[in-house]
């Protein structure tokens, strides 16, 4: 459990893995292969410099800082020129609108859940930005400073996609994987999601394998202009990502998903600001360079390093003028703290505007013009599966959209359980462009475990759906497993700060029939504890275990894990990492007659995969013996034998980059069907 203040990487731009060790009261902190120390409680928003450091040693072609400023200055003295005659307080520009694209990368969750951000979610950051860029009176985007600027840069959802079809902006991809580290970003999601980044500013709304991390944003460059050897840095991984809680604003949509303190949308106005060209207040200096550094701005004043939370007076630098501005966008300030850039900034970002390639691009873009409807485009999307926790028959609730230019009076629609037993029907009524009608489906019993539910429209109008990329809609979901053993047993090893733990086992009324926690802290791993737990028939339970820190019990003070297993090794729960909390319902009773095999319960890891893909099955009587991989299209790529019990792994080597389906087989007549990425 990582005993740390958050370790908030607020801009980096793309993360090794970091490994932290305690020595007395420092901590040990690798950042793109180097090693940092830093105080226990610390905080580290920001690795931008060594995230261009690591661009560089990879890329020699990439420009370095300094190559950067020395192309930008002159451009800067012509944006002068050009302003000459303008006051501070009037228009100095038109102003220049950028379209942007959010992408919501997610793993199957209902809109509004977890990392699948609802569409107000995402409007509230577009309003922040707006305010902040514009200086909005009356908004929290607004200063009295004499040097504040409106920088005359305004931020609009696009009206079209890459295609030309109308669009709202928001861009739901399920890639069926719950968190990414910033490396499989970069190398996976932004290649696949991406639209054309000289038309768009593309945002990721993610949720990070790092829990601590905020977000990063790629830095502008400018290959192809003169007196400088340079490239743009790649196409393929321009934008800003950001972690799900930290975007959009509780301001202006309260129902949504944040994190305390950085829940104002100020993440995403920072790392534009990067995106932008802008460096942080303190000029990115390290710990020994002090005041010297220069973030290349006249009207901020000189700080020697990051401000944190929300302080009055501060003067790191008082042998030059001026208190720290700890309410400027590039601090690290809570984001209620902050409203200002600057004039210089301003003119800092428009220059950026004007003359870097990709980024003077956007200023001709068609994505805010009216995109094109199709005439017969139906859209179909999950509302609920209307769970009941202590049951495995289930009523789906979903939403039919007419997204087409012709009343839509008609579809055939089919839906599934893992794709067993495909049910089809028709739906018939009146729906205008736009309009919707909630549907809810006939009651469907599934087995207990880990399931797919998946509804797909095959026509509208008794024809051809013109628009298939919006045609089928699923989601990863539990069913309520059912235990005949009446003993279950608790093992948890804690880690070494065990006051944080704490956990509870309810029954189906919301009552506590067992509980522990919180323990001692102690200064090495302690002993492995055991609880006994007796539970009545027909009675379905929900075990909880909670961390106060958000981190779980593992890693970096001891590995703790915890298990539920049944009197007949039966593993109801196992599991190392969580955050908060975690939750597992189950059932104690005769096992359902669907009850599956435990086939079921095989995982297959790493996913994403780059050459062998391993598969790990909870009972080992239930080792499948032979597999199918098939494309998300139902062809078959691969079907072979496994060719031992001890030698459980496929050879993914030469799959192409995508995502997969693994079918395993026991004896040809027990299956299991897992979704995978080769990456």
């Amino acid at each position: 459990m990582k005993k740390i203040t958050f370790l908030l990487l607020l801009c980096l731009a793309f993360m090794a893995n970091h490994s932290v060790a305690q020595v007395n009261n420092m901590q040990k902190v690798e950042l793109f292969g180097k090693k940092k120390l830093i105080n226990n409680g610390s905080v580290i928003r920001c690795a931008t410099t060594e995230y261009e450091e690591y661009l560089k040693s990879k890329n020699s072609n990439r420009p370095s800082i300094n190559q950067f400023e020395k192309w930008i200055a002159p451009k800067i003295v012509l944006e002068k020129k050009k302003n000459l005659n303008a006051s501070k307080t009037q228009r100095t520009n038109a102003i220049i609108t950028i379209p942007v694209v959010v992408h919501v990368i997610h793993s199957g969750d209902l809109i509004g859940t977890d990392e699948n951000i609802s569409n107000g979610q995402v409007q509230s950051q577009i309003q922040v930005l707006n305010e902040d860029f514009r200086r909005k009176l009356n908004t929290p985007g607004f200063n009295t400073n004499p040097v504040g600027a409106d920088v005359e840069i305004e931020f609009v959802l696009a009206k079209r996609d890459p295609a030309g079809v109308t669009s709202n902006g928001i861009n739901r991809v399920n890639l069926l994987q719950g968190n990414w580290s910033t490396e499989d970003i970069d190398n996976f999601v932004k290649p696949q999601t991406q639209w054309d980044p000289e038309k768009y500013l593309n945002i990721w709304v993610v949720k990070f394998a790092n829990t601590e991390l905020l977000g990063y944003a790629q830095f502008p460059s400018q290959s192809g202009l003169t007196g400088l050897n340079s490239n743009e840095g790649s196409a393929l991984t321009d934008g800003v990502v950001i972690g799900y809680k930290f975007f959009g604003s509780t301001t202006y949509f309260p129902g949504g998903t944040y994190f305390p303190v950085f829940d104002k949308g100020r993440t995403t106005t920072h790392e534009v600001g990067h995106w932008l060209g802008l460096r942080h207040i303190w000029g990115d200096g390290d710990s020994s360079s002090g005041c010297s550094v220069d973030d290349f701005c006249n009207d901020t004043p000189n700080t020697a390093k990051e401000n944190e939370g929300c302080p009055e007076n501060v003067d790191s630098c008082p042998a030059s003028p001026g208190n720290d501005m700890i309410q400027n966008y590039m601090d690290y300030t809570n984001d209620a703290c902050m409203n200002i850039f600057t004039n210089d900034q301003k003119l800092r970002m428009i220059t950026v505007m004007n003359n870097s390639p990709r980024r003077v691009a956007l200023k001709t873009s068609d994505a805010l013009e009216p995109g094109f409807i199709y005439v017969n485009d139906g859209a179909i999307s999950i509302v609920s599966l209307n769970l009941n926790s202590c049951t495995t028959t289930f009523s789906p609730t979903v939403k039919l959209t007419n997204k087409g230019s012709a009343i839509l009076t008609s579809a055939t629609i089919t839906y599934s359980v893992d794709n067993v037993n495909v049910r089809t029907i028709t739906w018939t009524g009146n729906l205008s462009n736009s309009a919707s009608a909630e549907i809810t489906l006939d009651a469907i019993t599934g087995s207990g475990g880990k399931r797919n539910f998946k509804i797909e429209i095959n026509n509208v109008n008794s024809t051809t759906d013109q628009n298939i990329k919006n045609n089928v809609s699923s989601i990863d979901f539990d069913l309520i497993k059912s235990y005949s053993s009446n003993t279950v047993t608790l093992t948890l090893q804690l880690d070494e700060y065990g006051s944080e733990t704490e956990w509870q086992l309810t029954n189906s009324a919301g009552t506590i029939v067992y509980e522990g926690g919180p323990y001692n802290d102690t200064t090495t791993l302690p002993a492995v504890i055991t609880k006994v737990f007796n539970l009545p028939n027909d009675e379905c339970y929900t075990f909880k275990i909670f961390d106060s820190a958000d981190d779980g019990i593992c890693c970096e003070n001891g590995i703790g894990f915890y298990n539920l297993k049944t009197a007949t090794e039966d593993t109801i729960v196992s599991n190392l990492r969580f955050e908060s909390e975690k939750s597992t319902s189950f059932h104690i009773g005769s096992v359902s007659k669907n009850e599956d095999s435990n086939l079921r319960n095989s995982i297959v890891y790493p996913n994403p995969a780059q050459s062998v893909l391993k598969i790990i099955t909870e009972n080992k009587l239930e080792i499948p013996n032979s597999y199918t991989i098939f494309n998300l299209s139902g062809q078959i790529i691969e079907s072979k034998k496994l060719n031992t019990a001890e030698n459980q792994q496929i050879n993914v080597t030469n799959l192409s980059q995508g995502i997969y389906l693994l079918k395993l087989f026991k004896n040809d007549v027990r299956t299991t069907t897992i979704r995978f990425i080769k990456k």
